[in-house]
C-alpha cells in the first residue's frame, strides 16, 4: 500500500504543476473549487441548461420535476456519503498538510481542515454531470468538463491527492448512475 501511496504522491506533484502556480490560476482554479461549494457551480449550469431547454420547451414538464429530485438525490446522498461515512472511515490527511510546497499558503485557506479521501468535490462534480447527461445527453462534454475543472482544481490547490479526485469520480459517477436507473424514479 505504501508503493500506491508514493506513486500517487508523485503523481499529485506532477499534476499540480501542469499549469503554473500564479494569481490568474490561483483564482481560476478556486473560482471551480468555491471553497467547498461547489453546489454553486452545479447551480450556475443548470441555470444554463434551464434557459437553453426553455426557449426551446417553454413550462415547467414532469420530465423537469424528475430531473430536480434525481440531481438533489444523486448530488445529496454523494456528498453524504463521501463527506460523512468514507473520509472517517479512510482518514487520509490532505496533500498541503503532509507536502510543503509554494502553494501550502494558499491551499491553508482554500482547503478543508478535514480529512482528504474521497474528493467530495469530485464525487459530487461526476455525480452532477452524469444525471445532467442522463437528462441532456447533447451537452454531457460541457458537463464532464466542469466536472474535470472541479476536480482538477482541487489537487492544483493541494486540497486533494490524484487518488483522492479519481477515488471521488467514480463513486460520484456510479451513484448517479444507480440512481438514474432505478425503476422507483420512472413513474415520476
Amino acid at each position: 500500500m505504501s508503493n500506491l501511496l508514493i506513486i500517487d504522491n508523485k503523481i499529485t506533484q506532477f499534476l499540480s504543476y501542469i499549469f503554473p502556480h500564479n494569481i490568474f490560476f490561483d483564482y481560476f482554479f478556486s473560482f471551480f473549487s468555491l471553497k467547498g461549494s461547489s453546489i454553486l457551480i452545479w447551480i450556475l449550469v443548470i441555470l444554463i441548461a434551464v434557459i437553453l431547454e426553455e426557449r426551446k420547451n417553454p413550462g415547467i414538464s414532469r420530465r423537469d420535476k424528475k430531473f430536480i429530485i434525481l440531481f438533489s438525490l444523486s448530488f445529496l446522498f454523494t456528498a453524504f456519503l463521501t463527506d460523512i461515512v468514507l473520509k472517517n472511515i479512510f482518514q487520509r490527511h490532505r496533500p498541503f498538510t503532509t507536502i510543503y510546497n509554494h502553494f501550502q499558503l494558499f491551499s491553508t485557506f482554500s482547503c478543508p481542515l478535514d480529512f482528504s479521501f474521497p474528493s467530495a468535490h469530485a464525487a459530487t462534480a461526476f455525480a452532477s454531470a452524469t444525471v445532467l447527461t442522463f437528462f441532456d445527453k447533447k451537452r454531457r462534454w460541457f458537463y464532464y468538463l466542469v466536472a474535470i475543472l472541479i476536480s482538477y482544481s482541487r489537487i492544483y490547490l493541494g486540497c486533494h491527492y490524484f487518488l483522492d479526485v479519481v477515488g471521488g469520480g467514480i463513486i460520484g459517477y456510479l451513484i448517479s448512475r444507480l440512481i438514474t436507473r432505478t425503476k422507483l424514479f420512472n413513474n415520476l
